[in-house]
């Protein structure tokens, strides 16, 4: 019999907390400019999983990036520490939650798949070996 995976994650501060069953349908990082200024780093890197799948617990703030018109589109995170993000994608990834891989603190969470939005990462930043890239720049 297949034992399912739990995977458990939080906020820094511990208030916001993820519990999610499963493999995730895909992990990737992301260098658009978005993602740096929402992560305040080079890159985000998240999993992605089947909304039932995944349990949210404890107090959060939404943020529609795209504005009121994409409900569907949206961050969420700590209102205590801002951390602990979590998103959907609406269309672009239907049917599932993202996660911030950070949030796990688990340096055996798998890999990224791909990087998206490569020529808009820091020009120092090094092109990574075993992970392919998608170069477009962020519209």
């Amino acid at each position: 019999m297949h034992e399912t995976t739990i995977r458990h994650g939080r906020c820094d501060c511990g208030n916001l907390r993820f519990t999610v069953k499963g493999e995730p349908v895909h992990v990737h990082a992301c260098t658009c400019t978005q993602c740096q200024r929402s992560t305040g780093s080079v890159m985000s890197y998240s999993a992605w999983f089947p909304v039932d799948m995944v349990t949210i617990e404890g107090p959060y703030t939404l943020h529609h990036h795209r504005g009121p018109e994409h409900p569907e589109r949206f961050r969420g995170f700590c209102p205590t520490c801002g951390t602990g993000r979590f998103f959907q994608s609406g269309a672009a990834f239907p049917d599932t939650i993202g996660l911030a891989v950070g949030s796990f603190a688990d340096p055996a969470f798998p890999p990224p798949s791909f990087v998206l939005y490569w020529d808009d990462r820091p020009a120092w930043l090094g092109e990574p070996e075993a992970v392919p890239v998608r170069g477009q720049s962020e519209a």
